[in-house]
């Protein structure tokens, strides 16, 4: 997906776990923590990849959740060690930091392009293909949250409206989940009408 989902989904996230007065810390770390993954394009560019060598390796390694859960870890382990916010709301900031950063590959797993989830095992890239990389209908729920708890911060609404971002935004992933099934359904209907029920094919979302 778009980097502004990704900010706005980690923020979110971040946010509506960690205590109330933490809320607009968690939201930068959240945000900062959701666009990590796609910081290895910025190797790649420098490195002067080539085009196929570049869409390879981006989502790979970095979208891993065999590298990400232990990063998640790390990293909170470090910021606890400070002190600070970490240290006084542990298991909450765990969650906090864990859900930012493996939300990230998971919802790039929607989009056509693929995502290397179980990097390095041998398994192909994980694509479900039924979201655009960029939907505006997913991301205004949780940019309109972000803002709203941003603005509010420790107040009771700004929760609710972090909530109600997340879920709104997860059920539209969802339906797009049963949209495409829709149409595969229906596209196989036609094609065995057709004498083509072997027929290879595949779906991908508009924009």
């Amino acid at each position: 997906m778009d980097s502004l989902s990704q900010i706005v989904l980690g923020g979110a996230l971040a946010a509506a776990i960690a205590p109330a007065r933490h809320r607009r810390a968690a939201l930068a770390a959240g945000a900062a923590l959701g666009t990590l993954p796609d910081l290895d394009s910025v190797p790649m560019w420098f490195l002067g990849l080539d085009p196929v060598t570049s869409m390879t390796w981006h989502r790979g390694p970095s979208h891993s959740l065999f590298v990400l859960v232990p990063l998640a870890a790390l990293l909170w382990g470090w910021f606890k060690g400070r002190g600070g916010r970490v240290a006084e709301a542990p298991v909450r900031w765990f969650w906090a930091i864990t859900l930012a950063l493996v939300t990230h590959p998971l919802l790039d797993a929607f989009t056509v392009y693929g995502t290397q989830l179980w990097w390095p095992l041998p398994p192909s890239p994980s694509m479900w293909s039924s979201v655009f990389i960029i939907d505006p209908l997913y991301t205004l729920p949780l940019l309109l949250a972000f803002v709203f708890a941003l603005v509010r911060g420790w107040r009771p609404s700004s929760q609710s409206a972090l909530v109600a971002g997340l879920a709104l935004s997860t059920a539209y992933l969802g339906w797009s989940l049963v949209a495409k099934a829709m149409v595969e359904r229906a596209a196989d209907a036609t094609l065995a009408t057709m004498g083509l029920q072997d027929a290879p094919r595949f779906s991908v979302p508009m924009p």
